[in-house]
């Protein structure tokens, strides 16, 4: 009896399977999976793409469209002429601290727009001739990059399926599950093994090259996949070694996944750093020069502690907050001193009552008002206190 039974079990997972080859021939949209679009995903998760179009991974990559609607648009072409430099502007990278530029013939743009002084740094890289946003830089900044061979003797070349860090950059191809509306040919983060999920931002907040060894990211990777097979060569971010605090952030150089989830550690803990810290392997873009007289706020955020050498300086979370908004409107003008009259300083404390910068307090934060319960927005707030780096995602 018990060979009868293991024989019906063996002949019902064979014709499960049979099936389920059979169901994925006749459909295309699981034998192929394909990148759809996050306005594809905004039919039935319109509340959630509304939260993400707000959020710095929508803002990853700002292509032609959105290039004519930044103000120095036309002072940035100027720059660029006066240096010799004739390539077109094709994107601009950056909504948070600083801006940079990459032009039509791969290179990145030697200037650095400020957001904080709203104008050009002093910076000017000296080798940016030798750059190529291609291997360098578009993987992590778009969804869905592979490599697109050239023509007959030509270069190859990295496009992708949509700019920006979209919703597929997290959750995977999602052709199959739009068209058959069926969860399984989706990822959820939060339903896949805790380190395939870590994986996921590892393959953008920690650095290596791919297995070819051409591209600074993980060409091909896909979420909810080993990491492991796509991204080798790591090196120490700037500062992981100086900020080792009780070995939490060892490096050790030896491409084990433990070293690169030491890093991704360090990367989060270091988010909330006030000085320091550069997502850039060669500079810190937070110390370039500024024209302080235009960033009012800038040496408030800038504050330095004694041994600040050992032990990072961090933000508070209403000075995490205006890093980023200090530089929109209605506060840039409420820190060059104007006054408001209605709308937002009727609603905002932090204008209404000049909310301290610098206080610990969350009664007197920004998150007393504004929280959120979805990730999709990706905020990321100081555990109670004065910020001993622990962050909440």
């Amino acid at each position: 009896m018990k060979y009868k039974d293991n024989l019906l079990s063996f002949f019902i997972v064979v014709v499960l399977v049979a099936g389920a080859a059979y169901y994925a021939a006749m459909n295309p949209a699981v034998s192929e999976l394909r990148y759809a679009g996050s306005k594809q995903c905004s039919r039935c998760h319109e509340t959630v793409y509304k939260s993400w179009k707000n959020t710095l991974h929508a803002k990853a990559l700002i292509d032609k469209g959105g290039l004519a609607l930044l103000s120095e648009f036309p002072a940035a072409a100027a720059k660029h002429s006066s240096v010799g430099e004739t390539s077109e502007i094709v994107y601009a990278i950056g909504f948070h601290w600083t801006r940079r530029y990459l032009l039509s013939n791969n290179r990145v743009s030697p200037f650095l727009f400020s957001l904080l002084s709203n104008d050009f740094s002093d910076y000017y890289d000296v080798n940016y001739r030798r750059s190529d946003y291609q291997s360098e830089c578009i993987g992590c900044h778009t969804t869905g990059a592979y490599e697109k061979k050239g023509a007959a003797g030509g270069q190859a070349r990295i496009a992708y399926a949509e700019p920006a860090v979209a919703c597929e950059a997290c959750h995977g191809p999602g052709s199959a599950h739009i068209e058959l509306s069926d969860i399984r040919y989706i990822v959820n983060p939060n339903k896949i093994n805790a380190g395939r999920r870590d994986m996921i931002c590892m393959s953008c907040h920690t650095n290596g090259y791919d297995k070819s060894g051409k591209y600074k990211f993980p060409l091909g990777y896909k979420p909810g996949e080993n990491l492991e097979d796509y991204f080798f060569n790591m090196a120490p971010k700037p500062g992981q070694i100086k900020y080792n605090h009780q070995n939490r952030f060892d490096y050790k150089a030896d491409n084990s996944i433990a070293d690169r989830e030491r890093q991704y550690e360090y990367w989060r803990y270091m988010f909330m750093a006030a000085e320091g810290f550069s997502c850039e392997d060669c500079l810190d873009f937070r110390n370039a020069p500024e024209k302080k007289s235009s960033a009012p706020l800038r040496g408030a955020l800038d504050k330095k502690s004694a041994g600040h050498e050992t032990v990072p300086d961090f933000f508070t979370i209403n000075q995490y907050c205006m890093s980023c908004h200090v530089s929109l409107s209605p506060f840039r003008e409420y820190a060059a001193g104007a006054k408001f009259s209605g709308g937002i300083d009727a609603k905002c404390d932090f204008i209404k009552h000049k909310m301290p910068l610098e206080s610990t307090a969350r009664e007197e934060s920004c998150i007393k008002c504004h929280k959120t319960d979805s990730v999709h927005q990706h905020y990321y707030i100081i555990e109670k206190g004065s910020g001993a780096g622990n962050i909440v995602k």
